[in-house]
């Protein structure tokens, strides 16, 4: 998270340019208040005249210059890090001291590092790198089975999908779940530094039904996986959101207004991540 012009803004994915850095408005300082949809955030991203259309990636993206953010809450900094639940305390207990080097708060906890009126609720950590992630995976997936760990039930927000798809998709994710009244959010990723974006040379939209048939990558970002299409037969299917993690080889997926991207590298894939595509279960 970075301050910049009044709000709290959350950098998304590992890829950004060596002069910008690609985020979005997440906590409104002024107001004390937490910026809950992505339509909204991108509409102070306009009026602040950080929405950009990239020719690389093909589409609007909100993108502020690195040497003009004011500030930065380092989410490896643990000495800033506000008293954590003790259902997180005790998983974090399992990893050694290089393993937690790894792991960084982000979310409402470290939002509420400087913002008073934020009440922390969900947890919500980034653990950079395969094995140390994987690690706690293995953790989380022994309280899971043990039925310490639940599914996350509770719903309030489900944007790309309908709330059935949302809460069917999250009985089979490890990664995020509730353990007594403490929700969890973990993600892993695979980048330890930003890279710069891969361009695309050609966009479509795609409209059709896939199942999924092979994980490449469902728990660390980006998720990947295998799919096969009757329109594109086997296609690469990836994600940035954390809600198309874990998804079950079998499952059939309906998706509408999904970009169909292809790269300078040759790789074809459908992406998830636009705010027009919705995935639904099918």
């Amino acid at each position: 998270m970075f301050k910049y012009k009044g709000y709290l803004w959350v950098v998304k994915g590992c890829e950004h340019y060596d002069e910008q850095v690609i985020a979005f408005p997440r906590y409104d300082l002024i107001n004390q208040t937490k910026i809950k949809d992505t339509c909204k955030a991108l509409s102070i991203a306009v009026e602040l005249g950080v929405v950009k259309y990239d020719e690389c990636l093909k589409m609007n993206i909100p993108a502020v210059r690195r040497d003009e953010i004011e500030y930065v809450l380092n989410p490896f900094d643990r000495g800033k890090w506000p008293p954590l639940p003790r259902e997180i305390l005790g998983i974090l207990e399992a990893l050694s001291p290089s393993e937690l080097e790894d792991v960084g708060l982000t979310g409402s906890y470290l939002a509420s590092t400087v913002l008073s009126n934020i009440e922390p609720r969900d947890v919500d950590l980034i653990i950079r790198g395969k094995n140390t992630g994987f690690k706690v995976y293995r953790i989380l997936k022994d309280l899971r089975d043990r039925g310490v760990a639940k599914p996350l039930q509770g719903i309030g927000e489900y944007e790309g999908t309908n709330l059935e798809t949302r809460i069917k998709l999250l009985q089979n994710r490890v990664l995020e779940g509730v353990i007594n009244d403490t929700v969890y959010s973990i993600r892993v990723v695979s980048c330890i530094e930003s890279v710069k974006p891969t361009c695309l040379e050609k966009v479509e939209l795609f409209n059709g039904e896939i199942v999924i048939a092979e994980e490449v990558s469902p728990l660390v970002m980006p998720y990947m996986y295998i799919a096969v299409s009757s329109d594109l037969g086997r296609i690469l299917v990836r994600s940035l959101r954390m809600r198309f993690s874990e998804i079950p080889v079998g499952t059939k997926l309906l998706v509408s207004n999904c970009r169909l991207e292809h790269d300078v590298n040759g790789s074809t894939y459908i992406s998830l991540d636009n705010r027009e595509c919705i995935v639904t279960l099918s």
